[in-house]
């Protein structure tokens, strides 16, 4: 038989009364030490830090990433400069090789004038006076003056060859200061983009430093801060958390409905259902309090639909009903999940742990459960209800040690 319809008897009365007592002797030593844990708002700047420090290292990412692309492409251009310059330097090879083959036929050709005009100059100008004057027949006389003009055309070739040699190796020479000019252009250009590659490259390599010290930085600070206020949260939890109740099992044949632990872990819990509270005005506790630190992700029991609400009381909640009509509420969330409205699978995040409404410092899930009717032979919790008078929340706490533990 449940006790639905009892009101708050006296027994229990006195064992709150007590267990209140029990519970404040046990924080008042710790008072002290507690003092000397982080506290939430230090958590909470270093988390803020934390998330800085990550913003910034997407921050340096995009940098690193636009500075990348300004490497490649100078990389790309560093390239084809190269393959420029080797043409130009191969143009200057060919060019060379032509000037030396012109200066060396233009100074055999100089050479022959030389030694043509050596030989003139020897011979006289009556030399060829004395060639025809020797004639000893006409024929005689016309093959000798072929021979004088051929001569002479051969001097004059020789002459103009030289001439057309001279400006051959001029207008080589020029081509040869233009190649060798714009091979320097481009070893200019090599030089200032190595550079530019090389500044690049320190630059990606200080911001992935800067990027990696920040982010180690300010992470140990946070998981330095965050085990201890877990820590202190844990020991808080062994003095605030309502007494355990032995290993509650289901009824036989009970097949729990909760899919999934509402909080993931480290959490702690224990059996609150109807506990004394005094906020505000005085009512019972219709739900169990799974302790974890902030930001803890809240998750769907079973599959349903997930409903935000907000009160006073409980801060931000959450419900997540189930096709059956029954639902669960959890309050005092920190902040909601993207899944906090509309369908939800067993095991969806719908929301983070926190201290909203009246949890005053102390970050947890208060889980109510709400099904449709009781269970028969359901246990009663430690302080000897079932249900909560006026409400339909049943004591929650063997389907949370079920699933849970």
């Amino acid at each position: 038989m449940t006790r639905s319809d009892r009101t708050f008897p006296v027994g229990p009365r006195l064992l709150a009364l007590g267990a209140a007592i029990a519970a404040l002797l046990v924080v008042m030593p710790m008072a002290g030490a507690a003092t000397q844990a982080p506290t939430k708002s230090q958590v909470q700047r270093e988390h803020a830090a934390y998330l800085a420090a990550e913003a910034q290292i997407r921050d340096y990412r995009a940098q690193i990433e636009s500075v990348q692309v300004e490497l490649n492409a100078a990389v790309e251009k560093l390239d084809r400069l190269q393959a420029e310059l080797e043409q130009i330097q191969a143009q200057i090879a060919e060019t060379k090789a032509r000037i030396a083959d012109a200066q060396a036929r233009y100074e055999r050709i100089r050479a022959q004038l030389e030694h043509r005009a050596a030989q003139a100059f020897i011979a006289g100008p009556a030399s060829d006076l004395e060639i025809f004057l020797g004639a000893t027949s006409m024929d005689d006389l016309s093959d000798r003056m072929e021979f004088v003009d051929a001569v002479t055309r051969s001097d004059a070739a020789l002459a103009q060859q030289a001439s057309n040699l001279k400006v051959v190796l001029e207008i080589e020479e020029q081509s040869l200061e233009e190649l060798e000019a714009k091979q320097q252009d481009q070893v200019d250009q090599q030089t200032t983009l190595r550079d530019q590659i090389l500044h690049n490259l320190s630059t990606i390599s200080s911001l992935r430093d800067a990027a990696v010290a920040t982010a180690q930085t300010t992470l140990q600070r946070y998981k330095s801060l965050s085990k201890q206020r877990q820590d202190y949260l844990e020991q808080q939890a062994q003095s605030s958390v309502s007494p355990p109740s032995p290993d509650v099992q289901l009824p036989p044949g009970f097949v729990n409905p909760l899919k999934v632990c509402p909080v993931d872990p480290p959490r702690a819990f224990g059996d609150g259902f109807g506990a004394p509270r005094y906020t505000g005005t005085f009512h019972l506790h219709a739900g169990d309090d799974i302790l974890s630190d902030y930001g803890t992700p809240i998750r769907a029991p079973f599959d349903g639909t997930a409903k935000p609400t907000y009160n006073t009381l409980g801060g931000n909640g959450e419900y997540v009903y189930a096709a059956d009509g029954s639902y669960v509420y959890n309050a005092h969330l920190d902040h909601y999940a993207t899944k906090s409205n509309g369908p939800v699978q067993a095991g969806d995040v719908i929301g983070y742990v926190g201290d909203t409404g009246d949890a005053k410092g102390t970050p947890h899930d208060h889980f109510e459960w709400h099904p449709v009717s009781v269970p028969a032979n359901w246990p009663a919790s430690f302080y000897g209800y079932v249900t909560i008078p006026g409400t339909s929340a049943v004591n929650p706490y063997p389907v949370l040690n079920d699933v849970c533990n």
